[in-house]
């Protein structure tokens, strides 16, 4: 047999040399693709099948988690990023394949159960891991140490070049930037003083919810520990509530979102602890009634389930197009990331709609005008400003585009004898908790044409019917005053102290 082969390639080298290149090259290409398969998210989920949060539950509460919809695999984290990173992570994963064969369930559920300990988790999920897509300067400084690629993509975190990436989906640098969240995270402090991600983030990915953000308890028992164990550590007072919630204080203040109309709550300047008598209960309709008449209770539940509904409707909008993100043109991708900006905004202030009515209706509006953007995408045409580059050419410019004229022509006889002003608690017979509009007629009648609002002007016969009046879901805010103020775009249109003055 030996004497057979040395004489086939003595006789025909050539035909040896390709075969031996052939298999070489076969076997090479058999391990990449073994290599990109068992790198996939769906053959870990073949070991942990079940459907549940918890040990073996480990592929189904990542799929329902935002790194499955940013299309961060099991591998991009379970390995440091780097091509000896991900080897060393499948060679690791050898003992798991070997252990889910040979050894008990019992084992397996208890050394899955460790993910727990935060100690043992940040060994699973280094700080660099998550540093790499979340912050620039370790992106920046494992790329320049480590051996990203070697021609073949095995992973995305491999590929992933910063700021590019993190912006590409509306991503802060969390090291440098001010990250909008329900609370003001103050990453690189912690990170300095040596705590690890998972330290917070405990189960990031694993919570079985799309967003798994850090439990305040958690801060608590830290802070505390602190305070016991060096009385000179300088951390907010755990009631101290907007020093470290600080996307509910701007929110308050209608600053959180550039370019979205500013409208102050107008109980912003009350203390947390006057609503919030517990850090870990919400407050009830009680608590309105307790210093408000009767009427405020019902205020409460009418404007939460109104923001709830609306809040419904644009989350089902921002998942629907997120499955179309990596379609989307760099101009779309932009208001996309920009629209989703404001539905978390709305997700994480936590008060469904309380803290500032009026904002979150104005972020609302702008976050609907962003989807019409998004849908009617449109590229424009690059254009040469030959005539506008001076500043006198910029203000003839601004000055021939003509501003929306609201010019009425009713009759002389009606402007006759239509009243200048209306106390419409007076004349509608409602006993107002808050001050009533005196709604200035004769300007409105001087804009708009009788018959927008009148059924029979000379009667003043309006052509809704009122037929709801206590709440902010009243027939007048609903029918009349509020589609009129989004139609011409009032500022601050739908603000109470805008008419309640």
């Amino acid at each position: 047999m030996w004497e057979k082969f040395k004489q086939f390639v003595k006789n025909d080298p050539v035909v040896f040399v390709i075969a031996v290149v052939v298999i070489f090259v076969g076997f090479i290409f058999s391990q990449v693709e073994v290599l990109h398969y068992t790198s996939e998210s769906e053959f870990c989920g073949k070991c942990h099948p079940e459907q549940k949060v918890g040990p073996l539950g480990e592929y189904y509460t990542w799929s329902k988690n935002v790194h499955a919809d940013a299309k961060v695999e099991c591998i991009d984290c379970h390995g440091e990023p780097g091509f000896i990173g991900y080897m060393k992570a499948k060679i690791g994963g050898l003992g798991d394949v070997y252990g889910e064969f040979f050894k008990s369930k019992e084992h397996k559920l208890e050394i899955l159960s460790k993910a727990a300990d935060p100690k043992y988790a940040a060994k699973l999920v280094p700080n660099t891991t998550c540093l790499h897509c979340h912050s620039d300067e370790i992106n920046a400084k494992n790329r320049k140490e480590k051996v990203m690629s070697v021609g073949i993509n095995f992973r995305l975190i491999d590929n992933v070049v910063n700021p590019r990436f993190r912006e590409s989906f509306g991503k802060v640098d969390v090291l440098k930037d001010k990250v909008i969240a329900g609370v003001d995270p103050k990453h690189k402090t912690h990170l300095d003083k040596g705590l690890n991600c998972v330290d917070c983030h405990l189960g990031v990915a694993h919570g079985g919810n799309k967003h798994n953000l850090p439990k305040m308890e958690t801060c608590f028992k830290c802070h505390d520990n602190m305070k016991a164990s060096n009385k000179q550590a300088k951390l907010p007072a755990n009631e101290d509530c907007q020093a470290c919630h600080t996307l509910q204080k701007s929110n308050q203040q209608g600053t959180t979102i550039k370019g979205v109309d500013e409208a102050k709550w107008y109980m912003a300047d009350l203390q947390c602890s006057d609503c919030h008598k517990s850090a870990f209960e919400r407050p009830n309709n009680d608590v309105c009634k307790s210093c408000h008449d009767e009427s405020y209770a019902q205020i409460m539940v009418d404007t939460q389930k109104e923001f709830v509904d609306k809040l419904a409707v644009i989350q089902k909008i921002r998942d629907d197009l997120a499955k179309q993100r990596s379609m989307m043109k760099p101009g779309q991708l932009a208001l996309f990331n920009q629209f989703n900006l404001m539905v978390k905004v709305l997700e994480k202030d936590g008060s469904k709609g309380i803290h500032n009515p009026d904002y979150f209706n104005n972020i609302f509006d702008a976050a609907n005008q962003l989807v019409e953007k998004i849908k009617n995408y449109k590229e424009e045409p690059k254009v040469v400003e030959k005539t506008a580059k001076v500043e006198g050419d910029k203000q003839e410019l601004a000055k021939s585009e003509p501003a929306k004229v609201f010019k009425a022509n009713n009759p002389k006889e009606l402007m006759d004898m239509a009243p200048e002003t209306i106390n419409l608690a007076e004349q509608h017979k409602i006993n107002a908790t808050k001050k009533p509009v005196v709604f200035a007629h004769k300007k409105h009648a001087e804009m708009f044409e009788c018959s927008k609002c009148h059924e029979k002007p000379e009667e003043g016969t309006l052509k809704v019917k009122i037929t709801k009046l206590d709440g902010t879901n009243n027939s007048f805010h609903q029918e009349l005053c509020f589609p009129c103020h989004k139609e011409n775009k009032v500022k601050n249109g739908t603000s109470c102290t805008t008419c309640h003055k």
